[in-house]
């Protein structure tokens, strides 16, 4: 297949896969309606197996299509959601008396007027190279429209700038056309989190790139030389001019040959060798982007447990998301070229999550029913769409429901705390991982209060690529529930047979413990403004530091709940003067000496307490 004749063919999948009013649309979200019925007259009043089997099984099957945001799948899996709601009795806190909230998505972008990318080789050979979209070039769904003037080109290696990893060291790209390789290096695992499409164009236009030039050479785990304009690949704002190019191009432009060998060897120098070589290339580029957004319609199912004779003021939200990838149309798919385009059934990610919230709805509604339900606050159950689009349903809802503007904005105490469950089915022997501790002060209590033999790991910090960021942005203090990424993420291969069901039902149990723990605080959690790290060390010592400017040294603003400063005794307002036998005196020098530190390793630390000089030791943790 040409590759013009394969991107005809991509955009025919995904021009058709939103959702489509066809004939049996209908049937489907009443056949899956009556699924959801069927449910809860089979499931137990108890929290087990066998029902969480059911609900995995159900949303992760090939009926529902992967639950692509938007798309019929998930109509009908929203639909199947919604009427195991209403069968439990609990009260529709959608749109209008429904237990829908409808809101719209971004979709990628269509081609609109003018579109180019200009190579110009520098004289005397003066040559000019327009090319235009389809099959050397396909302009990225974040980059703005308007025309980017002649600039110099540089190969930025793999585009990744971090602690112990600076692709641009040899280079400065400022101004000029960044042209990278996509993914990351192999085996570095630091690094992965830096190599998509969306976290490369963030490190470009923080280092001032004039536009990015994304090649993929043969790494393993990047499913397409050209990525349609039509797919969202998950920025939710313009970033800068940023093009995929085909590798018989990128071939051209880095080498000046044709065949590919050249590319190739330069790929596996960064990817298999762990090169970091970054050069000028003996040309400019100049370009025009004008696109149009497109955009689509989801939903999220949204049901209230009233527990007392009237609607409580305060309530705990317990959240998953039920969309996924459809046929890898949505979001980030991980799949090789051959199956990027096959059913994405999202066992893990996220049947297993909407499941544990079907089974926490179903154990509390039948306490009510008898009679035996002791809550203090109302519990709203959300099964959230467009999460792998960029978190657009429970953003949506955060919005409903806040107040103010700016920092004041907030949704709480209206949602008093948030719950998030997402990937909670591959537990096995790894600990169940308990994050944004740090959100709330009061978590610490609430946690070590849980009677439970699962092993847990807390992690402090909030600032999530989950369902439970828009709650905090809105001061909501919030948990995350996740038992870890694998090999199957985002791919076909997460199915219902890899699901620990034994593990997901101690989740289910844990949940139900920590949920009942919360709703029945005498006060609502308190919110925890927990500093956001931009320049991030390899360690962690649980601080949020402010520069002492009269005195020298770096002041304490905060610790952590459940830090290794919190371990060692350091205290809000100490002014720490000296880490590992090295003066600190600013922010600056203070990162030098952090970056400069081994995880796991004790080392001396200096500090002022009013006026009492104190000699501590603490171990950094890994970040």
């Amino acid at each position: 297949m040409s590759a013009r004749t394969f991107l005809f063919a991509s955009f025919l999948l995904y021009s058709l896969s939103p959702l489509r009013a066809d004939a049996d649309l209908e049937e489907a979200e009443t056949k899956a309606s009556d699924q959801g019925r069927k449910a809860v007259e089979l499931s137990s009043a108890a929290i087990t197996t066998g029902d969480l089997k059911r609900y995995v099984n159900r949303l992760a099957s090939k009926e529902f299509e992967g639950r692509g945001t938007g798309d019929r799948g998930e109509r009908v899996a929203t639909s199947y959601l919604a009427s195991f709601f209403e069968e439990l009795d609990l009260q529709p806190a959608g749109d209008d008396g429904s237990f829908f909230q409808s809101f719209t998505v971004p979709d990628g972008k269509e081609l609109k007027g003018s579109n180019y990318l200009r190579i110009e080789l520098a004289e005397p050979l003066g040559l000019v190279r327009e090319l235009e979209p389809v099959d050397q070039i396909q302009p990225l769904s974040f980059s703005p429209s308007g025309e980017v003037a002649s600039a110099e080109v540089v190969f930025g290696g793999f585009g990744i700038k971090t602690d112990g990893y600076d692709s641009f060291k040899d280079i400065d790209p400022k101004g000029k056309w960044l042209v990278v390789l996509r993914g990351a290096p192999k085996d570095i695992k630091d690094l992965q989190r830096f190599g998509s499409l969306v976290a490369k164009a963030q490190t470009a236009k923080e280092v001032g790139a004039a536009g990015l030039i994304y090649v993929k050479a043969s790494h393993p785990d990047v499913t397409r030389e050209l990525m349609p304009v039509e797919i969202n690949v998950g920025a939710g704002e313009d970033l800068l001019p940023a093009f995929t190019i085909s590798n018989r191009l990128a071939s051209a432009l880095l080498t000046g040959q044709r065949d590919g060998e050249n590319l190739e060897a330069i790929f596996k120098a960064h990817y298999e060798g762990g090169e970091i070589h970054s050069f000028p290339l003996p040309y400019q580029m100049s370009a025009e982007v004008n696109l149009k957004p497109k955009s689509l319609q989801a939903r999220n199912v949204l049901a209230r447990l009233q527990v007392g004779e009237s609607p409580s003021e305060e309530t705990i939200v317990i959240g998953g998301h039920i969309d996924h990838l459809g046929y890898g149309n949505r979001g980030g798919s991980r799949a090789k070229e051959d199956e990027a385009n096959q059913l994405h059934l999202g066992a893990d990610d996220n049947a297993s999550g909407v499941a544990a919230i079907m089974e926490l709805a179903q154990f509390y509604a039948d306490h009510k029913k008898d009679g035996s339900l002791s809550l203090k606050r109302d519990l709203i159950f959300a099964g959230w769409s467009g999460e792998e689009m960029g978190l657009h349903g429970s953003r949506y809802y955060v919005n409903s429901v806040a107040n103010g503007e700016g920092e004041e904005r907030t949704a709480y105490p209206t949602v008093s705390a948030y719950i998030n469950l997402d990937m909670v089915g591959r537990l096995a022997d790894n600990p169940l991982k308990v994050q944004a501790t740090g959100s709330s002060p009061e978590w610490k209590g609430v946690l070590d209060g849980i009677e439970s033999d699962l092993k847990t790991q807390r992690s402090a910090n909030p600032y999530l690529p989950t369902d439970s960021s828009p709650f905090y942005s809105a001061r909501v203090p919030v948990l995350a529930l996740f038992t870890g990424v694998h090999d199957d993420y985002h791919t076909p291969a997460d199915t219902v047979d890899k699901i620990d069901f034994a593990g997901l039902t101690e989740i289910s149990r844990y949940l139900k413990a920590l949920t009942t723990a919360t709703a029945n605080l005498e006060e609502p959690p308190k919110y925890m403004k927990v500093e956001r790290v931009r320049n991030q060390s390899r360690v962690l010592l649980g601080i949020r530091m402010e520069e002492v400017a009269d005195e020298g040294g770096i002041k304490v603003a905060q610790v952590v709940p459940e830090s290794r400063a919190e371990e060692a005794g350091i205290k809000s307002g100490d002014i720490i003067t000296s880490l590992n036998d090295k003066g600190v005196k600013n922010l600056q020098s203070m990162w030098r000496v952090l970056n400069q530190l081994e995880p796991e390793k004790e080392i001396p630390l200096r500090l002022r307490r009013g006026d009492q000089t104190k000699e501590l030791k603490i171990t950094p943790a890994k970040r």
